[in-house]
């Protein structure tokens, strides 16, 4: 009876690694012909064709890159031992997502903790999660808000916005894959929160949400405080 339960265990280990190779190699294989797209769009003469076009590739380009994501968190680990630097690691967000936030006239703000914030944890993973958190934020927040990231000493990361909010019964619909609340919106694919639930799991952390009392909604990362790395 053992025998047959470890075997049937083995197979279905099997099939989920067969799973994430596909996935895995399916997404590789699309950045090619992503590129080779990229390049030929630049050539074309009518500017606004181009523009649309690349915003389509761009599109495509962050859904293979979600893809490429969620194979690789199927079978990452944490080295106990890692820290990380949260205070750092949202600072290093902001910069990145700032330009696409004035893009879309919304503004950063990086609040909190003014000195390092030592956490357990894989810097590059953290990235990862913050920023389709803010990713999250920017496209729901209106024009002329500001999404905050907050640090606080504890190793507590919020990432707030001036959007909709999100009712009770979605709370828990949000962080599974391929779960859309507007399937007819475009460039969306539903992975970005099952992301950033699988990062913080790896983690042993803890992720809330909440809505704003004065409107919008507010996501908290508890990492695991640590001490001052040497």
């Amino acid at each position: 009876m053992v025998s047959a339960v470890n075997q049937a265990l083995d197979r279905l280990d099997q099939g989920f690694r067969v799973q994430r190779e596909f996935t895995a190699d399916a997404a590789h294989e699309l950045r090619t012909p992503l590129s080779i797209l990229r390049t030929r769009v630049d050539t074309l003469e009518d500017q606004r064709i181009a523009e649309a076009l690349h915003q389509d590739i761009e599109a495509m380009s962050r859904i293979v890159g979600q893809l490429l994501d969620i194979a690789e968190l199927d079978a990452f680990t944490i080295d106990p031992l890692e820290l990380a630097d949260a205070r750092s690691v949202c600072a290093e967000v902001a910069e990145f997502i700032a330009p696409l936030a004035l893009e879309q006239g919304r503004e950063i703000a990086l609040l909190g903790a003014s000195r390092p914030v030592w956490v357990k944890g894989n810097a590059e993973m953290m990235k990862r999660a913050i920023r389709n958190l803010a990713e999250n934020a920017i496209k729901h927040a209106p024009p002329g808000t500001v999404v905050e990231f907050i640090v606080e000493e504890n190793g507590t990361v919020r990432v707030l916005d001036r959007g909709p909010g999100i009712s009770e019964e979605e709370r828990d619909l949000i962080f599974r894959r391929f779960w859309r609340r507007d399937r007819s919106q475009p460039g969306s694919t539903g992975l970005g929160l099952s992301i950033v639930q699988r990062i913080v799991e790896l983690h042993s952390a803890t992720i809330a949400v909440e809505n704003r009392i004065s409107g919008g909604a507010q996501f908290s990362i508890d990492f695991l405080a640590a001490e001052k790395a040497s």
